[in-house]
């Protein structure tokens, strides 16, 4: 009796499991063969990516920072799309990534700022290494430009590091670097 019971409670129908089975084994593969060709093809795109940005000679921490947000972004969404086709739903799971998305943002709102002014700089190149700067009440010869601040050296011989959402919201004075000084960024300003 206990069988039956069972046996009705659960459905059991070896047929059904088979085919059930079978049936996710396959989307299995199909999702794993999906992957593993789809990724062969973004890492083709990426290495174009790459060659473009080094013949058009863009700096290498912009050139790394776009290409791993693009690296990210393409297999991000082709594993959704990948999710998709072998029938797993993705809504609840976009709407989730949405809203930890907006957590994140919000609880890093100052990084952010500093990041977009990192890639403001490195993108329009208002000042470049080796130039003397006067921003934020600092005075130096630009040493790096990070993707969030800038260093510079002061006339004290003090490293010194700005924020970039200051330097791309604020005034700055810029001194370029003469051509023959380029190569000598490490010197102080007089």
């Amino acid at each position: 009796m206990k069988d039956s019971t069972l046996h009705k409670f659960f459905n059991i129908n070896s047929s059904h499991w088979e085919s059930l089975l079978f049936s996710y084994a396959v989307k299995i593969v199909i999702a794993v063969v999906l992957l593993i060709i789809g990724f062969w093809i973004i890492n083709r795109i990426l290495r174009v990516f790459n060659s473009f940005f080094t013949r058009r000679h863009i700096d290498n921490t912009l050139k790394n920072f776009l290409r791993n947000f693009v690296n990210v972004l393409i297999k991000a969404l082709f594993v959704l799309f990948v999710l998709n086709v072998v029938g797993i739903e993705t809504t609840s799971l976009l709407t989730v990534i949405g809203a930890a998305s907006l957590a994140i943002g919000l609880a890093l709102q100052g990084t952010l700022t500093n990041f977009a002014g990192g890639v403001i700089i490195l993108l329009f190149r208002p000042f470049k290494v080796g130039d003397r700067i006067e921003a934020q009440t600092k005075k130096g010869v630009v040493q790096e430009i990070q993707i969030f601040n800038t260093v510079i050296l002061t006339p004290e011989n003090k490293t010194v590091l700005i924020p970039n959402s200051l330097l791309s919201n604020g005034i700055i004075e810029i001194d370029r670097a003469p051509e023959s000084a380029k190569g000598d960024a490490s010197q102080p300003p007089p």
